[in-house]
């Protein structure tokens, strides 16, 4: 995976900010002084590196201690070298240094003269030469709202500024501020009249500049992206390694018959569908032919602000239910159990949607995936039915539920749409679309269940993994 950090002077496309909202509530308390008066504070962030983003994962506040900072008549705070020197011995080369500041007014903020003299006059070279990472400056709005960039290393020992896209607070619910220039606003047009009239244009405009990616263009995964096509989201990745078989006609939005016959991989079928019904002005579709256990589908990903799983491997679950928790990007899965008895009949079909992410259970935690199922799979096992046959009939049913095939359209398009209100939910804040927990549907006799108390337990190794940026890579390698 190409490192985005520039030695001196390379370019670095695109650059975001990531924290929970517990870490976000934790500044608020620091820097939510009221009327007249702005205060600081430090943090340590990680680097999450996509394919053409950077994104800085806060994962610890510094907070100031007695003279640590100097309070102006003006009502601004100015920090003090001690301060520095404290967060400096903190960091580690792993770790970049934040510096964050409230200011007085609502909204994304712009730089002052004092800001930009703070940051990169004072602290740029500072941070960079100690860690080797960018210093990230941060502003804080009086209604919650961040603004963001980091300094990046010029001619002349000379720092230049980077603005960031976006930042992201996560937690049950993913709360964004965007650049105004950057990512501005998407034209709402008489396309949107029906979908606008829901929940409005203010989280229309969030849900149109989320940056989401689709593992799996199937059955399930290919609806999706139709989905968000029509609502108007301008910003989808593809990842998926499949082609198009006569066996997917049945259960694959957009694929057509001439598909079959020249083996049109998957995530082509998506692009070509999504172009042809957007309602957006304009799309960014970014598809990529290939595995999401791979450094070009892993770097996709991490370019993303959601996820939606659409595979039913257990190994790419485990990768995404991983990255939910360590890059916060939170991951909206599902699946389908249909079971028949030998004579073909159907004895009952059932299916599960849930996001997953800081704040709430993780796929292991929910049992929608088992450890042995992630085992087996990553050593190649699932692949061979002896083995398979060979296993306790307890593992042996649970890895039937964990990898199951049987499916059709119907059950296809319900859990599709259950996923999309998932996520609306999710970025708007609207639990009247979204639910409030995971859920579970069983066909018979009709009944949605929901469970409101789904949490990971004490000793959960991905809620460990919060806010680390860890290399999941390592984990298919």
């Amino acid at each position: 995976m190409a490192d985005l950090l520039p030695n001196d002077e390379g370019p670095m496309p695109r650059f975001s900010v990531a924290m929970t909202r517990e870490l976000d509530a934790a500044l608020a308390k620091q820097l939510d002084r009221g009327a007249g008066q702005e205060d600081l504070a430090f943090a340590l962030w990680r680097p999450s590196r996509g394919r053409s983003r950077l994104t800085a994962i806060l994962d610890r506040v510094v907070l100031p201690e007695a003279g640590d900072r100097v309070w102006l008549p003006n009502g601004t705070v100015a920090f003090t070298p001690q301060y520095v020197v404290r967060v400096l011995s903190l960091a580690d080369r792993e770790h970049g240094v934040a510096f964050l500041h409230s200011h007085l007014g609502p909204g994304w903020q712009g730089m002052s003269r004092d800001d930009v003299v703070a940051e990169r006059k004072r602290m740029a070279s500072a941070t960079h030469g100690y860690t080797r990472l960018p210093l990230v400056g941060m502003t804080r709005a009086t209604d919650g709202a961040w603004s963001a960039r980091c300094w990046l290393p010029d001619q002349g020992g000379r720092y230049r500024r980077q603005d960031a896209e976006s930042v992201r607070v996560v937690g049950r619910r993913l709360r964004q501020t965007f650049h105004p220039k950057l990512l501005p606003p998407p034209r709402v047009t008489a396309a949107h009249v029906a979908t606008v009239s829901v929940w409005g244009q203010a989280k229309q405009a969030e849900l149109a500049r989320t940056r989401v990616g689709i593992v799996g263009l199937g059955s399930v995964g290919s609806i999706v992206a139709e989905a968000l096509g029509r609502m108007g989201l301008t910003r989808l990745a593809f990842i998926d390694h499949d082609r198009i078989e006569q066996r997917n006609l049945d259960r694959t939005a957009g694929a057509l018959p001439q598909d079959t016959r020249v083996g049109t991989p998957k995530v082509e079928v998506a692009r070509r569908h999504v172009e042809a019904v957007h309602t957006a002005d304009r799309i960014e579709l970014d598809p990529f032919h290939g595995s999401l256990l791979s450094d070009g589908g892993l770097a996709r990903v991490l370019d993303c602000d959601v996820l939606f799983s659409c595979v039913d491997r257990p190994a790419p679950r485990h990768v995404l239910n991983a990255l939910a928790y360590a890059h916060l990007i939170p991951v909206v899965d599902g699946g389908t159990l249909a079971k028949v008895d030998e004579a073909g009949e159907l004895i009952h079909a059932d299916w599960r949607i849930h996001t997953v992410g800081p704040e709430r259970a993780c796929m292991v935690c929910l049992g929608a995936l088992g450890r042995e199922a992630i085992t087996l799979d990553l050593a190649g096992k699932l692949d061979d039915p002896l083995y398979i046959q060979g296993l306790a009939p307890a593992l042996r049913e649970q890895l039937v539920r964990q990898s199951a095939r049987q499916n059709v359209f119907p059950f296809s398009l319900s859990v599709a749409a259950h996923e999309v209100l998932q996520m609306v939910g999710l970025v708007t804040g609207e639990e009247r679309v979204g639910g409030i927990g995971p859920q579970m549907y069983h066909c018979y006799p009709g009944e949605m269940c929901v469970d409101q108390d789904a949490a990971c337990s004490d000793v959960c190794e991905y809620a460990a993994l919060m806010a680390t940026a860890a290399d999941i890579s390592r984990n298919f390698s």
